[in-house]
């Protein structure tokens, strides 16, 4: 099956010029744009139960990577920072450098740091939370790390559906997305 659109490059003047793949498969849109809208719309009502009885931030609970469950409500009054962690990407080691300074700077403070492993970006946490943990020790990180999660599509943790249907954005783009956050924010 093709895709809808594909990207092609010109040798002749080297410029990078969209064609439309529809004129090799005219059935395509036919074929797969009402599942795959019916699918978005689905998930999008789901995701709507989901949060329906989370009212605050403070309501929200997650796992943290040895599996202990974290309730929120322990945040209040407290700045808390939300970032998802990757240890094989190009930028985790200045990534956990800053979070683990800004944390040693930050520890007696009303601050808080949660670090949710995620794999959703090029394959870049494919560990175990026990190896997960074991890395981030040796980087130094004294924060909370939680539990490997998704943060985007319908099996996002519902910390991620709650952060992004009330304080944005609509997708994490990456790893190390960071949504900082104070009592007042959601």
């Amino acid at each position: 099956m093709l895709p809808f659109f594909t990207w092609r490059i010109n040798p002749q003047n080297d410029r990078t010029l969209l064609h439309n793949s529809l004129s090799q498969n005219p059935g395509y849109m036919l074929e797969n744009c009402a599942t795959s809208c019916a699918k978005a719309s689905k998930a999008s009502q789901n995701i709507e139960k989901e949060l329906a009885s989370i009212s605050s931030f403070y309501d929200l609970e997650a796992k943290d990577i040895n599996g202990k469950a974290i309730k929120f409500e322990q945040f209040q009054g407290k700045v808390v920072i939300i970032v998802n962690v990757a240890s094989y990407c190009g930028y985790t080691e200045s990534h956990y450098r800053g979070l683990v300074d800004l944390w040693n700077n930050v520890e007696k403070e009303e601050v808080d740091i949660l670090a949710f492993p995620c794999n959703q970006f090029g394959a870049q946490e494919p560990e175990s939370n026990s190896n997960i943990a074991k890395f981030a020790k040796a980087k130094g990180a004294k924060f909370t790390m939680m539990s490997k999660v998704d943060v985007n599509g319908p099996d996002a943790h519902l910390v991620y559906k709650y952060l992004k249907r009330e304080a944005g954005p609509s997708s994490i783009s990456w790893n190390f997305g960071t949504l900082p956050f104070t009592t007042d924010s959601v």
